[in-house]
């Protein structure tokens, strides 16, 4: 029998000690691969305890990455991002602003709210509420030590070193102080330094100061994380719009709730007034719009041409780039930052062409990137022979800053945009249209979307105005041209007799502002170059009785009068001085505007338009108890009562005042707190001129 060579091999049995080992394998880890790992755990815990200290806004956002990187990339990606993209690009950016904002160092005046002060954008409207409170009385116990101890010197001096040291406290915590450049670049006045001391001792003027810079510290932290981009929200960031609009609507439940009364008891709604003044954004489009068609009449008239100008500021202004990322060029310029820099720039191109005897007219709208960084759009009218030159002086100044960044035709066309107006396209009118609706209410604007953001332009609207408030951006300007406050004045008054009788010229302008014929009150004001003294119609104001509650004088408008006749004949255009009172049930307004007693209380209340019974009423003084106690007070059923009926109540010198389903609203500062303001200011002033009598 033969046997192959196969099937020999294959029959021989191999034993698990002949079968071939696995290559040796190294049991530990190397030196640099556990060093390694220490590294990065030591980057991590670094990286989460530099998270701790930012802000909850910032802490909110980079969880919720990390959180979203874990699921859907794994715990190493998560981590990478915290130890390095986090601490190497987001904090950078972040202690820009909280260097900015936060107070660098603690001092004799700060220590006590040094740590309160540096978490202004984590608290709540109480806690701000509260620091205000406190350093208005530190302000106090400070001033009344300054004057303990310059008892010997005059009013006037005492006076100076008050406010120096009062400025100082107030520069302290990062405020600008009131009139300090009137009062320091110009002789020191005592009547102006007076009121500044009592503003920087007012813990309502610490409030509204407080509040403000609490919200844009928040707003831009939003913008150096990227919540205010096109992949994001877009001008604002979300908790901004939503506190827009919340404002809004405690606005309109104020106004619906109240009522202007005169001298003689003569009421009308507030609400009405408010929808019908320039506060209402479809008023205030229309005056925009008349206006520039006003200025295109002129232009027309005049043989001027105009041109469409856009001018951007330099990258390094923009946090973000036109694609929504990071932009490390950003130096930490907040949006206002961004409007004074375009603002200097066009106060330079002004004075240039005041030198150069180039005169131009028009309007501008500063209207935000997607990230908040403004830009101006210009419509400007000029002689056709100056055309050139004004163009050439306007993109000088414009492209001067950052020149190196300008290699391409895109880059410059970004930050110098021009573009002749075409009658054949559309009026001029219609080339800033769009800009003024969409920064406004967005009328018209249905099914438009953005350009930049390709969001739609209703959207864009709401938040343009959220972005206009929040930091406090002027968005439209007029150049050249005579007030519109005079032109608003003479249309009140409406009496071409009473103008015809004061003075022919008068009478002119009168007219066609009464007609809305902008571009026919402009020509008898004396045209759109006329300087301010050679007015025709100007307002005429008097001074008030009253005094604010930093005891100043109250100027208001009362009227109009012609510069050719003088200050000493007005018209007055406002003849009854008018008050904010609670609105009134129909009942009562009924018996008022009747001269009779005020009726019992009716078993149906008209005041909202629907029936509301007795057992209603009770349930409504029911909820006023039950939302005091919520809040640690308790009052008596006769006080909710009149809570009821639009009466306030002042607790804990705090005002509280109710609406129709019972809920509660604090009504700011009281009366009762503004006596006591005062007394408490009056008391420090008395102590020192006792102390300085006595030492005499």
């Amino acid at each position: 029998m033969t046997i192959s060579a196969s099937s020999k091999f294959h029959n021989i049995r191999v034993s698990p000690w002949d079968k071939p080992s696995k290559p040796i394998e190294r049991p530990f880890e190397t030196y640099e691969q556990i060093h390694q790992k220490e590294r990065e755990h030591k980057a991590f815990h670094d990286a989460e305890a530099l998270l701790s200290k930012q802000p909850k806004l910032v802490q909110i956002v980079v969880n919720k990455r990390y959180s979203d990187l874990d699921k859907e990339q794994g715990r190493k990606r998560a981590n990478a991002y915290l130890a390095k993209t986090f601490v190497e690009r987001t904090y950078p950016r972040i202690k820009m602003i909280t260097d900015r904002y936060a107070l660098p160092a603690m001092t004799v005046e700060n220590c006590n709210f040094f740590n309160r002060f540096n978490h202004l954008p984590d608290m709540s409207k109480k806690d701000i509420e509260n620091l205000a409170w406190d350093i208005a009385n530190l302000m106090n116990e400070q001033l009344m030590l300054v004057g303990k101890e310059n008892i010997i010197d005059s009013e006037l001096k005492l006076t100076y070193k008050l406010f120096l040291h009062a400025s100082k406290i107030t520069a302290g915590f990062k405020q600008d102080v009131p009139r300090w450049a009137k009062l320091t670049t110009r002789y020191f006045n005592q009547k102006d330094a007076d009121s500044a001391i009592s503003r920087m001792m007012s813990d309502k003027w610490w409030l509204n100061r407080l509040r403000k810079y609490a919200s844009q510290w928040r707003e831009h932290l939003s913008i150096a994380i990227n919540l205010v981009s096109k992949k994001a929200n877009i001008y604002a960031s979300k908790t901004a719009i939503n506190e827009w609009k919340e404002q809004k609507n405690r606005t309109r439940e104020f106004l619906k709730s109240m009522e202007l009364e005169d001298e003689e008891g003569n009421r009308v709604s507030l609400i009405d007034k408010y929808y019908g003044s320039v506060a209402n954004p479809a008023i205030k489009r229309t005056e925009m719009m008349v206006r520039i068609r006003g200025f295109e009449d002129i232009c027309n008239e005049l043989g001027y041409v105009g041109e469409f100008y856009t001018l951007t500021a330099p990258s390094k202004y923009h946090a973000t780039t036109k694609h929504g990322y990071r932009n490390r060029k950003w130096n930490g310029c907040s949006p206002a930052d961004t409007q004074k820099y375009l603002c200097k720039l066009w106060s330079k191109i002004r004075a240039k062409l005041h030198r150069k005897d180039l005169r131009v007219f028009g309007m501008r709208v500063a209207e935000p990137h997607h990230d908040g960084t403004p830009h101006w759009h210009m419509l400007l009218f000029m002689l056709p022979s100056q055309l050139e030159e004004i163009r050439s002086i306007i993109k000088a100044y414009t492209v001067a800053e950052d020149n190196h960044e300008l290699i391409t035709d895109k880059a410059r066309k970004a930050r110098f945009y021009v573009e002749e107006i075409d009658p054949e396209k559309g009026s001029a009118t219609g080339y800033v249209a769009k800009y003024i609706s969409k920064n406004v209410d967005g009328y018209a604007l249905d099914g438009e979307v953005d350009d930049e953001s390709g969001r739609p332009m209703k959207e864009a609207a709401m938040a343009a105005a959220t972005w206009a408030g929040r930091w406090n951006i002027r968005q439209f300007q007029f150049i050249g041209g005579a007030p519109v406050t005079v032109y608003r004045e003479l249309r009140r008054m409406a009496d071409h007799d009473r103008a015809m009788g004061l003075d022919v010229e008068f009478a002119l302008v009168h007219d066609c502002a009464d007609g809305g014929n902008w571009a026919g009150y402009i020509n008898a004001q004396g045209g759109p170059f006329v300087k301010r003294e050679n007015l025709i119609a100007r307002l005429w104001y008097q001074g008030s009785e009253d005094t604010n509650e930093y005891g100043e004088e109250v100027i208001r408008v009362k009227g109009v009068f012609s510069t050719l006749v003088g200050i000493d004949t007005p018209i007055l255009t406002r003849l009854k001085q008018w008050k904010i009172v609670k609105k009134l049930d129909d009942a009562h307004a009924e018996s008022a505007f009747s001269g009779a007693n005020a009726s019992p209380r009716s078993s149906v209340n008209n005041c909202t338009g629907k029936t509301r019974t007795i057992n209603d009423e009770e349930k409504v003084v029911t909820e006023i108890l039950d939302n005091f106690r919520s809040i640690g007070h308790e009052i008596t059923f006769d006080d909710a009562q009149k809570m009821r009926n639009g009466a306030g109540i002042v607790i804990d010198d705090k005002a509280f005042r109710s609406f129709d389903d019972g809920s509660l609203i604090r009504t700011g500062t009281t009366q009762l707190k503004y006596r006591q303001f005062n007394e408490r200011k009056d008391r420090i002033f008395n102590k020192v001129n006792k102390l300085r009598g006595m030492n005499v």
